[in-house]
């Protein structure tokens, strides 16, 4: 089994927590929507931290894709606390740094990325709240690259930013992203000096290696809130190394601190296209659709896709 241990990163109120709520959703681990607010999600667990609306502990939660475990780490994003955050980055394959589409880069963001680059940790940004008012795209994409990270390639557009109407679709063409990674990629730039169109695969493969290495970030807008873009976050994943460890079958094989914080009545197995298979006697998940048709996905995921899912060996 290949294994992924995803850190959850942002500035307060960016809805870290939230964002994590979805993903346990939209995999079939979790039968309802847990809300910050009434202070009923999975992984804000202390009196505190449902009181207040805060994550003070790192707390870690899980779910399978196929033959993938994604163990996600839910960190705090007050900066008072950010020696929890830096514990846990030692035990980290990848990261999601979550925005708010509103507020944007705050300084909290800024000293976050700046950890994450020190460390070449693999990093996804993910915008949120693309459904309130006042969210941008275009003029935050453009902040994200010259405050955080010159290479960061969008895996997807919005239509209606700003509403609750706010829907989310593939980018039409792979140009501005070859562009961006053409930089450190020998290939690509040889192709647009030649004035040639570089192919979904190429730029794929590209993005993947990159980002592998900590130096190009793919970036998806969406909202916790409406389910939307997080689809995409989930086949992104797949441009995050995954590690080959040993199934985790019984609990001499599991990491500690899965076994602290998950039972495995909060563990599904999810196969796309089909409904999630939980432990015996629990419930069964009721996956809703987001606001808005999801299409059909599998796994491994397609990753960064245009127009459409190119085959995943291409």
């Amino acid at each position: 089994m290949h294994i992924l241990n995803i850190g959850i990163l942002a500035h307060v109120d960016a809805g870290k927590t939230s964002l994590t709520e979805r993903l346990l959703f939209e995999t079939g681990v979790i039968d309802r929507l847990g809300s910050v607010d009434d202070g009923s999600t999975q992984t804000d667990t202390g009196e505190i931290e449902r009181r207040r609306g805060i994550t003070i502990r790192t707390a870690v939660a899980a779910f399978t894709l196929g033959d993938l475990r994604v163990n996600l780490v839910d960190t705090p994003g007050h900066a008072d606390f950010v020696a929890e955050v830096e514990r846990a980055l030692g035990v980290l394959d990848g990261a999601v740094l979550v925005l708010s589409a509103v507020e944007g880069v705050q300084p909290h963001t800024r000293v976050l990325m700046k950890t994450l680059r020190r460390l070449r940790l693999p990093t996804l940004i993910f915008v949120n709240k693309i459904d309130r008012a006042g969210a941008r795209e275009r003029e935050l994409l453009a902040d994200i690259r010259r405050r955080l990270s010159p290479y960061s390639v969008a895996l997807n557009t919005v239509d209606g930013i700003g509403g609750r109407a706010a829907r989310t679709r593939a980018v039409a063409s792979v140009r501005e992203a070859a562009e961006v990674l053409a930089e450190r990629d020998d290939g690509l730039l040889e192709l647009l000096v030649d004035g040639k169109e570089p192919g979904y695969g190429q730029v794929r493969a590209a993005l993947a290696r990159q980002c592998a290495a900590g130096a190009a970030c793919p970036v998806v807008f969406g909202s916790a809130l409406t389910g939307q873009g997080v689809a995409e976050l989930l086949d992104a994943f797949s441009l995050l190394p995954a590690v080959h460890r040993p199934s985790p079958e019984t609990d001499a094989t599991r990491t500690p601190e899965v076994d602290a914080t998950r039972t495995p009545e909060t563990e599904a197995t999810r196969t796309p296209g089909a409904d999630a298979t939980r432990t015996p006697g629990a419930p069964r998940a009721t996956v809703l659709p987001s606001s808005g048709p999801r299409p059909a996905r599998r796994w491994p995921p397609c990753g960064y896709a245009p127009a459409s899912c190119a085959p995943a060996s291409s």
